[in-house]
């Protein structure tokens, strides 16, 4: 594919949290298996043809086009392509203290079974990738290197939306309820109508089954959810607005002063005004005279 190899490698420090260390490219000529070295930063390979080996903590994978594997630091590894069909790759080398962070934002270096890490990912738009990778080789080799750390950030950013996408559709059709119902919680709780049934009607399943749901996922019922949000929304209200205590019923979805104040009493231990007293400090003024202010 590129009929050559490139490297970059610098001392260049940007800044003390994510910085390009080195990056290239290369067709890999096979070759018998030999132990790597521990490196002391993050290295991430991209294949963009063939085929290859990847051994790292005990586990061996057998990658292709459009597959990646990532090696952090300190740690045990061999890679090396088929004879029949060699690989050729693009990689990138990450310092900085946010490296880990950024890659388990990814989908990397979190545990997956049992202690074991994932080390390997699959990006199916190979182009894409493949030209931010080149990005990055061509601005590192013009010491241009801002520029091709945006082309880093560009990658990892597409890594993340690519994983995160994943964890949404992995999840189970009984979250996705949950979800979907705490999302229509969040917009109707201040709707004096608004009702458990009404929930289950949006959600298009049994008030039955919802209640099952919001027991397994979140340990307590669909009405007492709606209540403890329409309280903690209150508390935000007493703490910052200059709404009375009757006016904030009203806005939080309670249908009388009343009610809201014997809810909250009992969710809070203590009375709306009393608790809205916790936030107010006294001053004094040059004449004397006392003045509350909000915190």
């Amino acid at each position: 594919m590129f009929h050559s190899i490139g490297t970059f490698q610098t001392d260049q420090k940007l800044n003390n949290e994510f910085y390009i260390y080195e990056c290239g490219y290369e067709d890999v000529k096979p070759r018998d298996p030999y132990q790597y070295q521990p490196i002391d930063y993050y290295l991430v390979h991209y294949i963009l043809e063939g085929e290859g080996l990847f051994f790292i903590e005990d586990e061996v994978h057998h990658l292709g086009a459009k597959e990646g594997f990532i090696i952090p630091p300190g740690t045990k590894n061999n890679y090396y392509p088929l004879a029949g069909n060699p690989w050729s790759y693009r990689w990138i080398g990450f310092k900085g203290s946010l490296c880990e962070e950024l890659f388990i934002k990814c989908g990397l270096l979190n545990d997956v079974h049992q202690g074991m890490k994932n080390y390997v990912f699959r990006f199916k738009d190979k182009s894409k990738l493949n030209q931010l990778f080149a990005n990055a080789y061509f601005y590192s080799q013009r010491r241009k290197s801002y520029a091709a750390l945006a082309e880093a950030y560009h990658i990892i950013n597409l890594l993340i939306e690519q994983y995160e996408e994943e964890v949404r559709c992995s999840i189970t059709e009984g979250e996705k309820y949950v979800r979907e119902a705490i999302k229509i919680i969040e917009n109707k709780y201040d709707d004096q109508l608004f009702s458990v049934k009404e929930l289950a009607r949006k959600v298009q399943i049994e008030r039955s089954y919802l209640y099952r749901l919001f027991k397994k996922y979140l340990n307590i019922n669909p009405k007492q959810y709606i209540l403890q949000y329409r309280i903690n929304k209150s508390t935000e209200l007493l703490q910052k607005s200059s709404y009375s205590i009757e006016e904030i019923a009203y806005l939080v979805g309670f249908n009388s002063p009343s009610h809201f104040s014997r809810q909250f009493s009992n969710c809070k231990s203590l009375s709306p005004s009393k608790y809205r007293s916790k936030f107010k400090v006294i001053t004094t003024n040059y004449n004397g005279s006392e003045n509350k202010l909000e915190r």
